[in-house]
């Protein structure tokens, strides 16, 4: 019985003081062009940022709605890492403009 409880000691000691290693999606990069959220993979009312991965080259993204209004307009500048999107609705396009590689991630707000 003795030995039941220093191994069980031993292994919730071992259980209790393993690290976890936090795990995210690697972001995808579009180019130039004509998109859709179903074509971003972006979800409905989430809210973004979107990052520039070109170290010399600047762009633009449009945000459009179904009334071919304009919604948001972000200039991007070089190796930029946090540019706040709106919150997205089903129906916006999106045009993306400029030799950058831009990536959406999704913003966790506490």
């Amino acid at each position: 019985m003795k030995k039941f409880i220093i191994i069980f000691s031993i292994f919730l000691f071992l259980s209790f003081t393993m690290n976890t290693i936090n795990v995210m999606a690697q972001p995808k990069t579009f180019s130039q062009g004509f998109y859709t959220m179903k074509d971003l993979g972006l979800i409905e009312n989430v809210n973004y940022i979107v990052q520039n991965n070109e170290p010399y080259a600047e762009g633009l993204l449009f945000i459009i709605d179904s009334d071919k209004k304009v919604q948001q307009l972000v200039r991007i500048q070089p190796s930029s890492t946090r540019n706040p999107l709106i919150p997205l609705k089903a129906d916006y396009k999106f045009i993306i403009y400029g030799n950058v590689l831009l990536a959406f991630k999704q913003v966790n707000i506490s």
